[in-house]
């Protein structure tokens, strides 16, 4: 075997070696040739993860701290109690970059030392290198796994005594050729390569490239996607005769390159860079964050609705990391309570529990575990080890089973079986904070790579960094070149440099590794004859770093930014060139689209959509907008569940509902049919508020929301309590709250007959001192002016069909006395002067019923023939608006709306839906005209 080896070559592929080209020789970086004597010498073994080993030596500093009679003496103590992991972390890198020079700390005196290096030895003693569960020749356990340095001091100590030995080792390598002078290499690598050449090996040097300065071509663009086009173009484009080879150097992420290319029928270049936010990497941090306290039921939400995998064919369902009648019947609880542990959440474990076939006992396991999880979390302030690592268990299980070889599963599999290997390292008896779990969890997880990091077969070669490059001329096309990146290295002080000298080790310069980067990288650009470098002057919305390889080429020429070329100026009449490369381009016809003509949407007869029942929202909808409500209850067009979770003021006011109707439960006198003529205490107010918060409104219970949820605690304790009191006042017993009806409704019109099933639930049901029946509707909202104006022009149909829904409970000859309670403001729109002092009349809530019917008949006349009203647009287009009109013409256009039916018996609900999740489909967003 012939090696070429460079100090920049690690993960450079084999052959185009640039010592020969000959078959046989492969190129190798300081890593790679590592592993490769490992196998020669029989010193190979498992790959351990950086977060163990960091495990390993935070544990190591917890019992060296814990010997110590004064821990305030242990030069980074401060840091170990604020951070543990980080000061971890650092002190190893630290030790590995001290032994990779050649360090021995386990032989160094602390007392000799600098404070850094004291620190490390001071650990180092208690160190036994080995892999776990295995000992040392002299039988202590090892306590901390090799890493790269590690790796590298063994097989030196290993060559070293078979050279004092005077034996031999065949390492099958007939020669290695370098690209840097030994001597200048760091640490340990001079006598290694030295310890190499006794066993054999010739060692040569690798011919330097002429020192020439290439062609060189800078196109500088305004964005990436300009940029792609310009590069697509060169690779689209015949290359001249005689133009020799081309690489392609991707500096940067090629995703919107590789678009540009392929909208060309080229192949990808397949550079897009790892990230640890990839959404298999995501599924360890849920799961935990959902186990921890207190639970985030939107969190909850996106872990049931986490899809893993796609199906097994093209039209199966995604597979969920919870199965999927699980994660149905568990988001449907959510979305009725936002909380956990409530009635909704309960049902809905025992519906799973009641069901059977295949699949049953999986979905009712995992919601038992889920339930599991957030009825019982991790107490954040206290996280231990052992029940975290006990609550990964069915994880790892459930990854298991549905990995099925995937690579990116697999991925988030040995990221929980990696965090178990650490939690199992660390102290039980010392609880983690959540920053802390944090830190782990993000070392255990590493960079995923894009599903679009694919590359495809070229007629070039592809390399990602300029020491890499071994064609011998030709040409190279330089994608995005950007600051050049160089593995950043430890610094020592010159006391810490003196330090290691004395004890044998040799610490490298940062500016000296540097130079060993930028050297192998100027002198692989070198080897071309031209480069063309094409730069793009935006990406992901900031400008790159300069790249400083660059301006050395350019200054080498004499040249510099303002000799770089625009696309622009590539491009003569339709014929673009570029390096000799030239390329006609083909201009598109204009094309010219159908703008639909404004107006109803016509749809063949659809009597199959007549509802069998309606209720106020569906009645609502389908006045304000019969499209809309053809999409949501016709067609079940709506938001998936977990994007349906009551949040904001929807959430707050189920929540301030079922405190009012806890209360009223709990305060209802059989006796007396209702509840007593007193308001309940503001404390036991609160009370009840608190118990209900976990069950309908737990992100209130969320860090960082203690202010907000003291706000709306207060708020619902005065208006709940002055809505008790103020009725009392009024002489009206409440006797029911979210009372439940349903009743036969007679459609009119052209509707002609047809019955449908009304019904919902009435927020307070109340009676007067002379027994008349009374409704209050409760509302959360920003303002009562907008519920006042509907009663004052009785137009509150939801208020008409509460009355309706009485008086088929129980004829009256006068209607049900009916008004809006508003609870962020403890105000009463009523005509009771008791309640309301504004002095409003009594709202006709029998003619506004009748208004309403003759509406939704005539609204279902139309879909049944095969027309449907796009609501709100058709009323602004009636005005000549449309959806990018100032609100106050829609405002406007809105009041004579309704005026206009109302003076002639008619009925207009505003159903403004431009701002909702059907904006797009009823054409409020989007160019519509």
């Amino acid at each position: 075997m012939r090696i070429e080896f460079g100090w920049s070559l690690d993960g450079a592929s084999w052959a185009d070696a640039a010592s020969g080209g000959a078959a046989g020789t492969v190129r190798m970086g300081p890593r790679g040739l590592v592993t490769l004597l490992q196998t020669r010498l029989g010193l190979t073994r498992p790959e351990v993860d950086r977060a163990v080993r960091t495990a390993q030596w935070m544990r190591l500093i917890d019992e060296h701290l814990a010997g110590l009679s004064d821990p305030a003496a242990f030069w980074p103590a401060a840091s170990c109690a604020v951070d543990p992991w980080s000061t971890a972390r650092q002190l190893l890198r630290w030790r590995d970059a001290a032994v990779e020079a050649g360090w021995r700390p386990a032989t160094a005196d602390p007392a000799l030392l600098p404070p850094r290096l004291a620190a490390i030895a001071a650990v180092e003693r208690r160190v036994v290198v080995g892999m776990p569960g295995t000992c040392a020749p002299d039988g202590r356990p090892a306590t901390l796994s090799p890493g790269p340095a590690d790796d590298l001091r063994e097989i030196v100590d290993l060559l070293a005594q078979l050279r004092a030995g005077g034996a031999s080792w065949p390492l099958g390598v007939d020669r290695i050729s370098l690209h840097e002078d030994p001597a200048e290499l760091p640490g340990l690598w001079p006598m290694l390569l030295d310890l190499i050449a006794g066993c054999g090996v010739e060692i040569t040097a690798v011919p330097a490239p002429a020192e020439r300065a290439p062609q060189l071509e800078v196109v500088s663009c305004l964005d990436e996607w300009s940029a792609a086009d310009v590069a697509a173009r060169f690779l689209a484009a015949p290359a001249p005769p005689g133009d020799g080879p081309l690489t392609v150097l991707a500096s940067s992420d090629t995703d919107v390159l590789d678009r540009a290319l392929h909208r060309r029928g080229l192949p990808g270049i397949g550079r897009v860079a790892p990230s640890p936010d990839r959404a298999h990497h995501q599924v360890l941090g849920l799961f935990l964050d959902v186990a921890t306290a207190p639970v985030d039921v939107h969190q909850l939400a996106a872990l049931l609705d986490l899809r893993v995998l796609p199906g097994p064919d093209a039209d199966a369902e995604p597979i969920g990391l919870v199965p999927a009648a699980a994660r149905r019947t568990l988001l449907r609880a959510l979305t009725q309570e936002p909380g956990v542990g409530g009635p909704a959440w309960q049902s809905a474990l025992e519906h799973l529990a009641q069901q059977e076939g295949p699949g049953a006992a999986a979905a009712l396991e995992a919601a038992r575990e889920i339930d599991r999880l957030v009825t019982d979390p991790l107490p954040a302030e206290d996280l231990r080890p052992a029940a975290i690592s006990r609550r990964l268990g069915w994880l790892a299980d459930r990854l298991r089973r549905v990995s099925r070889g995937d690579g990116d599963l697999r991925a988030s599999l040995t990221q929980v079986q990696t965090l178990q290997q650490v939690l199992e390292m660390l102290d039980a008896s010392a609880p983690l904070s959540r920053r802390t779990l944090q830190q782990i969890i993000d070392a255990c997880g590493g960079s995923g790579p894009s599903p679009r990091a694919r590359a495809e077969v070229a007629d070039w070669a592809t390399t990602t960094r300029p020491a890499q490059i071994t064609a011998s001329g030709g040409t190279v096309l330089w994608w995005g070149p950007a600051d050049d990146a160089v593995p950043a290295a430890v610094t020592w002080d010159a006391e810490e440099i003196r330090a290691l000298d004395r004890d044998g080790a040799r610490a490298p310069a940062p500016e000296a590794l540097a130079a060993l980067h930028v050297d192998a990288a100027l002198a692989g650009l070198r080897r071309a004859d031209r480069v063309i470098a094409v730069l793009p002057g935006r990406r992901l919305e900031a400008a790159p770093a300069p790249s400083g390889l660059l301006a050395h080429l350019e200054a080498a020429l004499g040249r510099g930014e303002g000799d770089r070329r625009s696309p622009a100026s590539l491009l003569e009449g339709t014929t673009w060139s570029l390096a000799g490369r030239t390329r006609e381009l083909h201009r598109p016809a204009r094309a010219r689209f159908s703008v639909p003509a404004p107006g109803p949407v016509r749809i063949g007869p659809a009597a199959h959509l007549m509802p069998q029942r309606l209720s106020y929202s569906q009645a609502a909808t389908l006045i304000g907008c019969p499209h809309r409500w053809i999409l949501e209850y016709g067609f079940g067009i709506r938001p998936a569940q977990v994007a349906a979770l009551p949040t904001g003021p929807p959430m707050i006011g189920t929540l301030v509902h079922a405190v009012v109707e806890h209360l009223v439960q709990e305060l209802h006198d059989p006796q007396l049919g209702g509840v007593r003529l007193e308001a309940p205490t503001p404390e036991r107010i609160g009370a009840v508020f608190d118990a209900l918060v976990p069950q309908l409104a737990s992100e209130l219970d969320l860090p960082g929301r203690s202010a907000e949820r003291e706000d709306i605690r207060a708020r619902a304790v005065r208006s709940v309590h002055a809505l008790f009191a103020r009725m009392a006042d009024a002489g009206l017993r409440i006797t029911g709250t979210e009372t439940r009806f349903s009743h036969p409704l007679v459609l009119a019109g052209e509707a002609g007959g047809r019955t449908v099933d009304f019904g919902g639930s009435r927020d307070v049901d109340a009676r007067d001192a002379r027994g008349r029946p009374v409704v209050i509707d409760l509302k959360w909202a920003r303002s009562a002016k907008t519920y006042a104006d509907l009663f004052d022009t009785d137009e509150a149909i939801q208020l008409a069909s509460y009355a309706w829904s009485m008086e088929q409970e129980e004829p009256q000859e006068t209607a049900p006395a009916v008004g809006y309670y508003i609870l962020t403001t403890g105000e009463f729109i009523a005509a009771d002067p008791t309640l309301d002092p504004h002095g409003r009349a009594p709202m006709d809530t029998r003619g506004a019923w009748d208004r309403a019917v003759s509406a939704i008949s005539r609204a279902l006349s139309e879909v049944a023939a095969g027309t449907v009203q796009v609501g709100c647009r058709h009323l602004l287009e009636d005005a000549g608006l449309d959806a990018s009109s100032p609100y106050d013409a829609q405002r406007k256009a809105w009041d004579a709306a309704r005026a206009e039916a109302r003076s002639r018996g008619g009925l207009v609900v505003k159903s403004y839906c431009a701002t909702s999740d059907y904006a797009q489909l009823c054409g409020l967003q989007g160019d519509w005209r």
